[in-house]
């Protein structure tokens, strides 16, 4: 089978979305013929192979600062609709994974020209929510009046959780559909890692840590990890938080940590660090934490319970349908007392952050690898009336 990956940005560029197009392309193109196109990047070629599969980056202007509520980068291509004209006849499918950046002409050049050619869609995000009421309100319209009909001129939707297509896909629509869900790298991410020079590297001294990975922005929930920690360092010593990521709220959360008086109890890393870091920070935690008050998937769920590290979610999006029980802990939205009992109940009881963690990355092995990500769009492939 010959498939077109498309979105607006591809690798070196590095996120959630690209990150699964990536991985994924790997391990179809060990079957199949596979091409990405994509923008093309300051420094980057115009063609490139990888992995066993093509890269193909259109030339654009790459807008850096957008005005609200459209998040950047933004690509500008005038090129666009020629390239896919020009791509038509290569390829069996085209699979968008961008559903807000491609549009109705974007979709009616691959029907109607493209006559025969099947038009697939990823969901990797849901239905926009607690973002803010601008954002949401505008998201919700994209997705009613213009994101609907996209949907339904795919031949074939996927969804990264069965919350995202529930919330986001209309009904109807749901035999044509099916969750993929992200994977992780279970070799890289793996429980025989140790925490290498990460203490020393970062100043991380001799606590235990409670990791949180995400970027610093309204719906993943911090100011109520940080008020449920600021209770839980009032019981326990020795204890850090440690939040890795950046974004617009760095400066309101770190001035909210200082309100609470947690002082050198919360470390911020805001700078871009090394896979390898990455995987010593998680060696070097107790437990993984994160408060998400709206999360389609939650990639780093899967990262932490890979490493055999025991978790604690938020019981909302796609969050539920990758820790449970055996794995984890789930609270309630925005509530720091429920926070602090999970924290609480994992720092004072070193046989069961073990055996989550031993259940976790077993679970992570069974249902969150690449492999089966893969499997999932050859599946996905099949129900259409194309050979494999």
């Amino acid at each position: 089978m010959n498939i077109c990956m498309l979105n607006p940005f591809f690798y070196p560029y590095q996120g959630g979305t690209e990150k699964h197009i990536l991985e994924v392309s790997k391990i179809l193109a060990k079957k199949h013929d596979v091409t990405v196109l994509t923008s093309k990047l300051p420094n980057t070629a115009a063609y490139e192979e990888m992995h066993g599969f093509k890269i193909k980056r259109i030339p654009a202007a790459i807008l850096y600062q957008t005005p609200h509520p459209v998040p950047p980068p933004v690509p500008i291509s005038p090129f666009f609709q020629s390239s896919l004209i020009q791509e038509l006849p290569k390829h069996d499918i085209f699979h968008m994974h961008n559903r807000f950046f491609y549009n109705l002409l974007d979709v009616a050049i691959v029907k109607r020209l493209g006559r025969k050619k099947l038009l697939g869609l990823t969901l990797h995000n849901a239905r926009l929510a607690a973002v803010d009421p601008i954002t949401d309100f505008l998201g919700d319209f994209y997705d009613d009046f213009i994101g609907k009909q996209i949907m339904n001129a795919c031949n074939a939707l996927a969804a990264v959780s069965a919350d995202t297509l529930k919330n986001t896909a209309p009904k109807d629509l749901h035999p044509k559909s099916q969750v993929i869900y992200n994977g992780v790298d279970v070799n890289l991410f793996n429980p025989k890692n140790d925490e290498g020079n990460i203490r020393k590297k970062y100043n991380l001294g001799e606590d235990r840590l409670i990791l949180s990975v995400a970027r610093l922005q309204q719906q993943k929930g911090f100011v109520y990890l940080l008020a449920a920690f600021a209770e839980v360092a009032k019981e326990e010593k020795d204890v850090t938080l440690l939040i890795l990521g950046k974004g617009p709220l760095e400066a309101q959360l770190r001035k909210y940590a200082s309100d609470l008086g947690l002082g050198k109890s919360v470390i911020f890393i805001n700078e871009k660090i090394t896979e390898t870091d990455l995987t010593e920070l998680y060696a070097a935690c107790e437990f993984f934490a994160l408060a998400s008050v709206w999360e389609p998937f939650g990639m780093v769920f899967c990262e932490a319970m890979a490493t055999g590290k025991p978790v604690i979610g938020t019981n909302v999006g796609g969050i539920p349908e990758i820790l449970q029980e055996e794995s984890g802990l789930l609270f309630e939205m925005k509530n720091p007392a429920q926070i602090k009992e999970a924290m609480l109940k994992l720092l004072r009881d070193e046989s069961l952050r073990k055996r989550m963690g031993i259940n976790a990355r077993r679970r992570v092995e069974k249902n969150f690898t690449w492999e089966q990500s893969a499997r999932g769009y050859e599946e996905l492939y099949s129900k259409l009336d194309v050979k494999i």
